[in-house]
C-alpha cells in the first residue's frame, strides 16, 4: 500500500474514532487538511514543503505560524459545524499562511478571504461535501456586495485558465514579501484592477490597450502571441512593443507571454528571443514558463502558455 492511500486509512479510523471521543477529531482533521492539500496545492501554487498542520479549538477562526516549531496552527470555533464543515473553514483559514504569511498584514481581510476561499475550492475539487460548504463561504461574502460577487466570478475564468496560480498570487506574494508590515488599500485595488485584466485576457477579450497595469505597487505588461506562421519575422513586432514598453513605462516589474494551442511553439521562442535583447541592453532577469492545459474560451481542454520575465530593478 502506498504512503497516501496509507494515511488515508488513517484518516478514516480517526474519523471513527471521532464518535467515541472528541480528541480524535482535532487528529483527524489535521490529518485530512495536510492530505487535501499536500495532493493538489504544492505543484499548482510552487509551495516546497507543507508544514505539520495542528488543529486547535478557540473563540474565532484564524490560523498562524508556530515559529518555535514550525507548525501550521489553525484555531476553528469551538462548537461550530460538521466534518466537512470543519475541512472548508480551515483550509480557508490556512491558505494564506501556506501562500505567505505577510499576505494578512498587507492585504484587505475580506479580499484575502475571497481569494482564499476560491483557491481552497479549488484544492478541495474532489472531496464535493467541503467544496459545497466553502461555496456557502462566498455566497455570504459576495451576497450583500455586487462588486465581490463579480470578482468570485472572475476568479473561476482565470483559475480555469490557471492565470490565478501563475500570474495573480505571484505577483500579490511579491508584493506582500517587500511592503510587509505596511498595509496600504491602494494595494488592494490595484489587485481587483489586475483580477479584471486576467479575465479578460482568460476570455481573450482584452478591452485594455496595451493590456498593462503601471500602478503604484503592480506593474505587469502582456504579451499575446497570436500568429505562429514565419515565427521569426512575425514575433519582431512583439519584440519591439516590449522595447517600447520598457523605454514608456520606466520601473515595469514583469513581462507576461501569453498563448495558446499552436502559438504556444511561437510564445516560448518570442521568450527566448526577448531574453537575448534584453541581455544586449544589460537588463537583469529571471524567468519561468509553463506550459500546461487548460480551459480558453469555448474550448474545455487546450494547450495554454505563460512565460514570465522578471526584470530584477538596480
Amino acid at each position: 500500500m502506498r504512503p497516501r492511500e496509507v494515511e488515508r486509512v488513517i484518516i478514516h479510523i480517526s474519523w471513527i474514532l471521532s464518535q467515541v471521543r472528541r480528541e480524535f477529531e482535532r487528529s483527524a482533521l489535521s490529518r485530512e487538511v495536510r492530505y487535501i492539500v499536500e495532493k493538489a496545492f504544492i505543484d499548482k501554487y510552487a509551495i516546497r514543503e507543507i508544514p505539520e498542520i495542528v488543529i486547535e479549538w478557540g473563540s474565532e477562526d484564524k490560523a498562524y505560524i508556530d515559529l518555535r516549531t514550525g507548525r501550521l496552527v489553525i484555531v476553528l470555533r469551538a462548537g461550530r459545524g460538521n466534518r466537512y464543515e470543519n475541512i472548508a473553514r480551515a483550509l480557508i483559514a490556512a491558505i494564506p499562511d501556506l501562500l505567505a504569511p505577510e499576505l494578512k498584514a498587507v492585504y484587505g481581510g475580506k479580499l484575502l478571504e475571497l481569494l482564499s476561499s476560491h483557491i481552497a475550492r479549488s484544492v478541495a475539487i474532489d472531496y464535493q461535501p467541503v467544496v459545497t460548504a466553502i461555496n456557502d463561504v462566498i455566497g455570504t461574502l459576495s451576497e450583500e456586495d455586487e462588486s465581490f460577487r463579480k470578482l468570485a466570478s472572475m476568479l473561476v475564468e482565470i483559475d480555469d485558465r490557471s492565470l490565478l496560480s501563475r500570474v495573480l498570487i505571484p505577483e500579490m506574494v511579491e508584493i506582500a514579501k517587500l511592503r510587509y508590515p505596511h498595509r496600504d488599500p491602494l494595494i488592494d485595488d490595484e489587485v481587483i484592477e489586475l483580477i479584471n485584466l486576467l479575465y479578460e485576457l482568460a476570455r481573450g477579450e482584452v478591452r485594455r490597450v496595451p493590456p498593462i497595469i503601471y500602478g503604484k505597487y503592480i506593474r505587469v505588461a502582456f504579451v499575446l502571441v497570436a500568429r505562429p506562421e514565419k515565427i521569426e519575422r512575425e514575433l519582431m513586432p512583439h519584440v519591439n512593443y516590449v522595447k517600447y514598453v520598457l523605454n514608456k513605462y520606466r520601473g515595469i516589474q514583469s513581462i507576461y507571454i501569453l498563448a495558446a494551442g499552436r502559438n504556444v511553439v511561437a510564445a516560448r521562442y518570442l521568450k527566448m528571443l526577448l531574453e537575448t535583447e534584453l541581455k544586449t541592453m544589460s537588463v537583469k532577469l529571471v524567468t519561468t514558463e509553463y506550459v500546461y492545459e487548460g480551459r480558453y474560451r469555448d474550448a474545455p481542454r487546450m494547450k495554454l502558455y505563460v512565460g514570465r520575465i522578471k526584470l530584477k530593478l538596480e
